[in-house]
């Protein structure tokens, strides 16, 4: 855990005319190129522990803070959901005649029993497609304020 007031999303930076800062940055530049993270680690704490102990007058950034919203994703009602199917029946190859894009199921359903009729062919691959849209809580306002993001997502079923 870190002393308040300590950023720790980036390595600490040495106070200028201190010896032992500029050792121990000299030490994390050197673990750096032979690629040994854990030295590098090592020497970011040493440094930040140094500075509590040695410079506690030095200016230091503040942390960055944020605040998690839980958005649900709903259907966009403005947008007309897709439905299409395409025969995949065939011995060594699948027919591969399609229904196009179809504004209900029922529309897919009745391409799939008309090709049935014609062919014979009893096996067809459906999708469906819809637009999705991220919704805030209650008194949050669409757009992100800065300094938030979404949280885990919690999914709401539509009709």
């Amino acid at each position: 855990m870190s002393a308040p007031g300590f950023d720790v999303s980036g390595p600490p930076v040495p106070v200028d005319n201190c010896g032992t800062c500029a050792e121990l940055a000299e030490c994390r530049e050197t673990a750096r190129s032979v690629f040994d993270r854990s030295a590098e680690t090592d020497a970011n704490v040493l440094m930040r522990q140094h500075q509590r102990r040695e410079h506690p007058e030095a200016p230091r950034t503040t942390r960055r803070t944020f605040r998690y919203v839980p958005f649900t994703i709903v259907q966009d009602v403005t947008a007309e959901p897709e439905y299409a199917t395409r025969c995949v029946s065939g011995d060594e190859f699948e027919c591969g005649a399609e229904s196009g894009v179809q504004g209900h199921p029922a529309d897919v359903e009745e391409w799939q029993r008309r090709h049935m009729q014609e062919t014979r062919h009893a096996r067809y691959r459906r999708t469906f497609a819809d637009y999705a849209v991220m919704e805030p809580p209650d008194g949050v306002a669409a757009g992100l304020p800065a300094g938030l993001e979404p949280a885990r997502v919690v999914r709401a079923r539509t009709s």
